[in-house]
């Protein structure tokens, strides 16, 4: 015959085996689950042209493998209103051993804010912004702004 304490004791026994098992299941899922805010966030380097602009780069693994990038700067300077004028800003994605691909152009608010949000197939580059006079230039030609270097 079973007493109330040993009833009391295997229920809270049980419980305990349940909550051991259950708990790294959820953290298991809070780790790995796609939805949520588990970006990794890089900050940008000034350049001399403009020491008081910041830069972060957001990444997070998107689906297919691909990295989704963010880019959010503050305090940049209008490009016409650099020494000389530009016209606009341009993000460059740099790989490994590969040419700087020309991935947008960002644009500069009112209050000194930009962002740009994309998506690469890489998981290693350097990602610079440039101030360029035309957004379609395959090169970047001139001066860097804020850069970082990604390792994901």
């Amino acid at each position: 015959m079973i007493g109330t304490g040993q009833v009391f004791a295997s229920t809270r026994y049980s419980r305990l085996s349940l909550y051991s098992a259950a708990v790294p299941a959820v953290l298991g899922l809070a780790l790995l689950w796609p939805f949520g805010d588990n970006a990794k966030k890089i900050s940008m380097t000034p350049s001399k042209e403009d020491p008081a602009a910041h830069g972060t780069v957001s990444l997070k693994s998107g689906h297919n493998g691909n990295t989704e990038v963010d880019i959010t700067t503050k305090a940049l300077a209008q490009p016409s209103a650099l020494t000389p004028p530009q016209n606009t800003y341009v993000v460059w994605f740099q790989p490994e051993g590969q040419n700087p691909q020309n991935v947008g152009a960002l644009k500069v608010d009112n209050d000194l804010n930009g962002k740009l949000s994309t998506i690469t197939p890489h998981r290693r580059f350097k990602v610079f912004i440039t101030a360029e006079k035309e957004t379609n230039v395959t090169q970047p030609r001139g001066p860097t702004m804020l850069s970082a270097n990604v390792f994901g």
